[in-house]
């Protein structure tokens, strides 16, 4: 009785393991195709299929992961130099300097009650030359009071320090950038004299100590912009009761690599507006404030950076053409280098859709080993240039001295998706070549 139980189990166990075979036996044939290519003649055309894959996941990957780099860096880069929104009288929209505005403390209560507003403060700013021994340089001065949230300015010093704007004297000292640094030829430390212009035309000169160097990367902007004491530049514009506009920070942190998301941004812009009109409409003076977005200021910066979305989308695009066009001739190749096996299998009775699985199946091994070495290379580049950064660009024509790339994991995960989804639609034309082969005439050619 022992040995009859123990007999029927093992029968048992084996129709089992021939169920469990046979449910696998389109994997376990593509696997066997996928070995016995090696001496076949489709063997050069799969590894043209892997890497045309592999090139074409890398290309798309650096594509996207500079799109969204220049997106992130010039947006939060420009946000944190000119802030979100600018509350200023309309002839600063046309001009550097805006005309200045009296200081009104129901006007900071009133745009800090705005919704998505985190931080708002009022600034002063005076355009002069700037000269140190034979150097000469545009500079414009903009000061900021003890309120002005300078926790991104840190973040941007190469050397020195902010200028202290809670002390109880003036100090009298400047925050130049790296580039106007250069073009002065001068050092944390040294003097630098200015000349402005005012309203009755006489010049007026006075010096300034550099405490401290910054660098954003946006050295176009950066060129002529230097951080001083409120009050120094007060001085200069109309006296400590008069300042320039207001800068309001929304809320989000500036130099984060989330952008914040824009119909929310507008409403909050949208809101701060409807204030400030409302505000306008009850003051008595002469002034006409405005609130201002970034997008509207530097209209020409953002068409820029979408420009470079369609660029990148151009490039997906071809991308995925070249890889579907190559991977249905790569497949269509395979499917007729296996006509012989095709039709054994419809002899001994499998079905097309079966059939057909074989070949899904090793349409997958190539992607999957494609898309791996395309992702390993394209990751790859990305993490040399975010470390090393060894691609370096014309800070004149592209506003960034180095080349910026950033990955994000949804659009990252989006493309390995399409990539995958061009390749299961490349097995069309393959599957309908599979439905049309006839067993006889195929053993015909394999005899």
């Amino acid at each position: 009785m022992a040995e009859k139980r123990l007999f029927a189990a093992c029968r048992h166990l084996e129709v089992e393991i021939v169920v469990a075979a046979m449910k696998n036996l389109e994997y376990m044939l593509a696997r066997r195709t996928a070995s016995s290519e090696a001496g076949s003649r489709a063997v050069v055309m799969m590894r043209i299929a892997v890497v045309t894959v592999a090139l074409s996941v890398a290309v798309m990957i650096l594509a996207l992961a500079v799109m969204a780099g220049f997106r992130q860096q010039v947006s939060s880069r420009l946000r944190g130099l000119m802030a979100d929104v600018v509350v200023c009288d309309v002839s600063g929209l046309l001009a550097s300097e805006a005309k200045p505005m009296p200081r009104d403390e129901r006007l900071v209560e009133l745009l800090s009650q705005s919704e998505g507003v985190q931080n708002v403060a009022a600034y002063t700013m005076a355009s002069g030359m700037a000269r140190s021994g034979d150097n000469v340089a545009a500079l414009q001065l903009k000061g900021v009071g003890e309120e002005y949230d300078t926790l991104w300015w840190h973040s941007l010093l190469m050397e020195g320090h902010l200028p202290d704007v809670a002390a109880e004297s003036r100090s009298k000292a400047i925050v130049v950038s790296h580039t106007t640094a250069q073009e002065l030829n001068v050092a944390v430390g040294d003097k630098v004299e200015m000349l402005f212009f005012g309203d009755d035309e006489r010049p007026r000169r006075d010096r300034f100590k550099v405490c401290g160097i910054y660098s954003s990367g946006l050295e176009e902007m950066e060129r002529q912009l230097a951080l001083a004491d409120i009050r120094d530049v007060a001085r200069l514009r109309g006296g400590a009761d008069m300042v320039s506009g207001y800068d309001v920070m929304l809320a989000g942190d500036i130099g984060a690599t989330k952008v914040k998301d824009g119909s929310t941004e507008q409403m909050w812009l949208d809101a701060l507006t409807e204030s400030v009109a409302d505000y306008a409409a009850q003051s008595d003076g002469d002034v006409s404030p405005v609130a201002v977005g970034i997008a509207e200021r530097f209209p020409v910066v953002f068409d820029w950076l979408k420009a470079h979305g369609v660029n990148a989308a151009v490039v997906v695009v071809i991308m995925m053409v070249v890889l579907l066009f190559n991977m249905t001739s790569a497949l269509l190749i395979m499917v007729l280098d296996r006509t012989g096996m095709i039709g054994v299998l419809k002899a001994q009775g499998m079905r097309n859709s079966a059939i057909r699985r074989i070949f899904l199946y090793r349409s997958a091994m190539l992607l999957g080993k494609g898309a791996l070495w395309g992702n390993v290379v394209g990751l790859g580049l990305v993490a040399v240039q975010q470390i090393w950064h060894p691609v370096s660009l014309d800070a004149s024509g592209y506003m960034l001295s180095v080349l910026p790339v950033e990955v994000e994991i949804w659009w990252w995960l989006l493309l390995n998706v399409a990539v995958a989804v061009v390749t299961v639609g490349s097995m069309i034309v393959p599957s309908a070549i599979v439905s049309r082969i006839s067993p006889a005439e195929s053993l015909k050619y394999r005899a």
